[in-house]
């Protein structure tokens, strides 16, 4: 174990919830005082406030390639990172560059997950590269951790007996750099992970409409998706607010009187700041194991399985948290 004053680098390659997923871990760090950076992708790089971590490093180098360029520039960044002496190497994600960073920062304690039973010859390769490894499974966990707890695990030897917080007052204020002025709206989020889940465009226009008689609503969606936002708007006849950059989305989900979406980073930004949400996850195998992992970790909120009929399940959802 590092002697001193712990400074703790934190390695997240991964997309915007689980991203926010190390909320509860960066919370408990920072009040502790434990000096705290994280590494984050450029997709997600702005999803958490100022407060959250003392930088954020953008790894702008690919995931899962093992071309000599993409391993020079993994080297280049654990170089640029040894020179600040963390005590502690946190690896938050599955992804082999994260643990080829780890190495390279070169901390004396680096933690990371292993699974010897599900992924061996993973784990066997992980072990080389960290000085201490924790459990997780290498498929859906059957005791149903969510992922923060998850991720808290790995801060285990710097924080004790500490819990992972669902308190807003402490969550809030990592996610949003200013409080947002209050939005009477409902917010829907507008997004093409609809799609991806399954999840037909029928049901989306009438999940909007069973919605709408229940107060304005406000229509979110990245510019990055404004194809399918389009069909969506011709549809429906609203109008969307598209988004280029995260900090004002996540202000628009902060403001909102609460928020309808799939399960997506829409579902843990809500999560985190507190807003109601209506989560939709789709009707897949181990759903109530994926439930567990991804529901919204410090918000009021309902689930809705996306089987047949579910908008109108959505709408009565919506109507309970309205009713809180």
């Amino acid at each position: 174990m590092p002697k001193g004053s712990p400074s703790v680098l934190i390695i997240r390659l991964d997309a915007i919830g689980d991203a926010l997923a190390l909320t509860p871990l960066l919370s408990a760090l920072n009040r502790r005082a434990v000096p705290v950076d994280v590494v984050l992708r450029p997709i997600n790089a702005g999803i958490f406030s100022s407060r959250a971590a003392r930088r954020i490093v953008t790894a702008e180098f690919a995931l899962r390639s093992s071309a000599r360029s993409n391993l020079a520039a993994i080297d280049r960044l654990g170089n640029e990172l040894r020179s600040l002496a963390y005590t502690h190497v946190l690896v938050a994600t599955e992804d082999p560059a994260g643990y080829r960073l780890a190495a390279a920062v070169g901390a004396p304690a680096r933690v990371g997950f292993a699974d010897f039973r599900g992924k061996p010859l993973k784990a066997l390769w992980s072990r080389r590269l960290l000085t201490s490894t924790i459990y997780r499974s290498a498929g859906l966990d059957p005791r149903a951790p969510h992922e923060c707890e998850v991720l808290f695990g790995l801060g285990a030897s710097l924080l004790g007996k500490d819990r992972p917080t669902r308190e807003l007052s402490a969550l809030r204020p990592l996610v949003l750099e200013r409080e947002p002025a209050s939005d009477e709206r409902i917010a829907i989020q507008i997004t093409d992970k609809w799609e991806r889940l399954g999840i037909s465009h029928g049901d989306v226009v009438d999940l909007i409409a069973r919605a709408g008689t229940f107060g304005e609503l406000h229509l979110l969606s990245a510019r990055r998706e404004a194809s399918y936002a389009m069909q969506i708007a011709a549809a429906t006849g609203l109008p969307i607010s598209y988004f280029e950059e995260l900090e004002p989305w996540k202000a628009a989900i902060g403001a909102a009187t609460a928020i309808v979406t799939p399960d997506s980073g829409a579902v843990h930004v809500a999560g985190m700041v507190g807003t109601p949400v209506v989560a939709i996850f789709p009707s897949q195998r181990a759903y109530a194991l994926r439930v567990a992992r991804w529901a919204p970790w410090a918000a009021p909120h309902r689930i809705v399985r996306a089987d047949r009929g579910w908008p109108a399940l959505a709408g009565e959802a919506l109507v309970q948290l309205l009713a809180l």
